[in-house]
């Protein structure tokens, strides 16, 4: 698994958060991808894209961390958007419920856009 993390261009209180690769249980995926959502939580990150088009597969333990780090984001009145290209991953995060809790969109310009009228609104 591969991460990159960045502010958007247009939209500077916006963080993308790109996954490539699969995201297994363990150090080496779901803890460190969900050590770094955590962390940039805390770090006073509010508004979020998860950028999942490019990822293989992704661990429920994965996920589930991602529902909390949604919640956190909540109760600080900021949002997560996710980004999924159709396939197993979508069919996973459908499972999880992500579809009932936030947008799930598979293209990630629209998610930032969306996310940043949020963050606009809220502020």
């Amino acid at each position: 698994m591969e991460t990159a993390i960045y502010k958007h261009e247009k939209h500077p209180q916006v963080t993308v958060v790109e996954v490539h690769g699969d995201v297994e249980c363990g150090s080496c995926g779901s803890e460190r991808l969900c050590g770094m959502l955590h962390y940039l939580v805390d770090s006073g990150d509010r508004w979020m894209v998860m950028d999942l088009r490019h990822a293989g597969t992704v661990h429920e333990r994965a996920l589930a961390e991602m529902l909390a780090v949604l919640g956190r984001l909540r109760m600080r009145e900021g949002n997560m958007i996710v980004a999924c290209a159709p396939g197993e991953v979508l069919k996973s995060l459908r499972t999880m419920g992500f579809h009932e809790l936030t947008l799930v969109l598979d293209d990630v310009e629209t998610a930032v856009q969306q996310v940043a009228r949020e963050a606009a609104i809220g502020e």
